[in-house]
């Protein structure tokens, strides 16, 4: 009866570790070819909709990524609309659980008043 037990046990094991393999990270730029420079991830605001911005911008392009956690999917779409200038990332959609990971949809744009990239830096955030 114990091994009946430890086996359900193990199977159940293996079914939640698998459903958690299957929430990997990723992340698309796609971006209209205007070249910016860079801002630290760490300098890009987060508007949830185009309703709530008030600053003019330019659009740079869209971010769409994928984590295991909605604040990570955002961390992670700030990231490319940093390196590609951007200083402003609004929701296309609130962030959206799929399959068992988060989902970010946001277009990033630049406003007047984005910060510069630092003297003799790459624009990144330092690690």
């Amino acid at each position: 009866m114990r091994t009946i037990n430890h086996l359900s046990i193990l199977a159940v094991a293996s079914l939640a570790l698998s459903s958690l393999a299957g929430c990997t990270y990723s992340t698309s730029f796609k971006g209209n070819g205007k070249t910016m420079s860079p801002v630290p991830a760490n300098q890009v605001t987060v508007a949830q909709s185009k309703d709530v911005v008030t600053d003019p911008f330019t659009q740079l392009g869209v971010v769409r990524t994928k984590a295991p956690t909605a604040q990570e999917a955002v961390d992670n779409a700030k990231r490319p609309c940093g390196q590609a200038g951007g200083d402003l990332l609004i929701m296309n959609t609130p962030p959206f659980e799929s399959n068992g990971s988060w989902r970010v949809d946001a277009t990033c744009g630049r406003t007047n008043n984005a910060p510069a990239a630092p003297a003799g830096g790459n624009g990144r955030a330092p690690k």
